[in-house]
């Protein structure tokens, strides 16, 4: 199914929305569907978000690792110094890192 809006189309009327904007009839009484209501906020909630390190509409995959306290340190230091995020760095780090290692 073709959206009706584009994404900024949508923020756009979100938030010019108040509380008059709403119904106050039942889910029922205003024949919403449970199911689509799911799936927009699903798609809300994967628009809000950063956008996708793999493909568009995929989710990139997330790694946790310990660290420590000098290195971040030296993280945070080099991220503001490049006005970047620790994120950016790090990923990039890793990735030069794991280039020369093969």
């Amino acid at each position: 199914m073709e959206p009706r809006m584009t994404r900024e189309e949508a923020l756009k009327a979100l938030s010019t929305m108040t509380d008059e904007d709403f119904p106050t009839a039942t889910n029922e009484e205003a024949g919403i569907d449970p199911a689509t209501v799911d799936r927009l906020v699903a798609t809300v909630h994967r628009l809000a978000g950063r956008p996708s390190l793999t493909a568009p509409g995929q989710q990139s995959p997330r790694i946790n690792l310990r660290i420590p306290q000098t290195l971040k340190d030296r993280l945070s230091e080099v991220a503001k110094t490049q006005n970047r995020c620790e994120s950016d760095v790090a990923r990039e780090a890793l990735s030069q890192y794991l280039h020369v290692a093969m």
